[in-house]
């Protein structure tokens, strides 16, 4: 992540960093997105407000440096099969939107993302291009497995996985259960088995 209003010359206290971000993670959760403030933020962290401000110039970018600290998702297991490592993508979504932190945030941060076009632009190229590596990854293993035939649109893949895991999880508030994942690789598997099926 790059630092927001770092002054020139002066250290960034790792500490002070640290205990913004678990404050955030905390607050999260109690509080809600929309009523989250940086006076709460700073009292719960036991830091001065300026200190928030010199790294984070909003409440979006607070929120979005707490929640993606480090940049990249976990990387993928090599399953050996496309419907394995479908699963293994829809398990890692799934834990990611079972967060409490992230269930809490989303929504109010995607709203503000609309309105902050620069964070928006660092999540696509921290967590959703990170993801879509690891999607296309796999895609081309099922390939050279000879599982497919021909590349699918990775990002219409990925699409399906993120678009299903978040509608279920968000837009149906349904509980993502242990079947959940196998359930969702296997509808887009059998999506991808039949664009190869009509495309060739």
């Amino acid at each position: 992540m790059e630092p927001s209003k770092q002054p020139p010359g002066r250290p960034r206290d790792g500490r002070v960093d640290d205990a913004i971000r678990a404050a955030v993670r905390e607050l999260v959760p109690e509080v809600g997105y929309a009523a989250l403030t940086m006076d709460a933020v700073a009292a719960k962290a036991r830091v001065g407000k300026a200190a928030i401000y010199r790294r984070h110039a909003s409440r979006g970018e607070l929120v979005f440096s707490a929640l993606v600290h480090g940049g990249e998702p976990e990387p993928l297991p090599d399953t050996g099969t496309l419907l394995g490592d479908l699963t293994a993508l829809a398990s890692l979504v799934l834990a990611v939107f079972s967060d409490p932190v992230v269930l809490a945030a989303t929504p109010g941060l995607l709203a503000d993302l609309k309105q902050q076009p620069e964070i928006a632009a660092r999540f696509q190229d921290t967590f959703i291009a990170g993801e879509r590596v690891q999607v296309t990854a796999l895609l081309e293993r099922a390939v050279e497995r000879g599982e497919l035939t021909g590349m699918p649109d990775s990002a219409m893949v990925h699409a399906a996985v993120l678009g299903t895991v978040f509608a279920w999880v968000f837009l149906l508030a349904q509980p993502p259960g242990p079947a959940l994942a196998p359930r969702i690789a296997a509808m887009v598997a059998a999506g991808i088995a039949e664009w190869a099926h009509d495309d060739h």
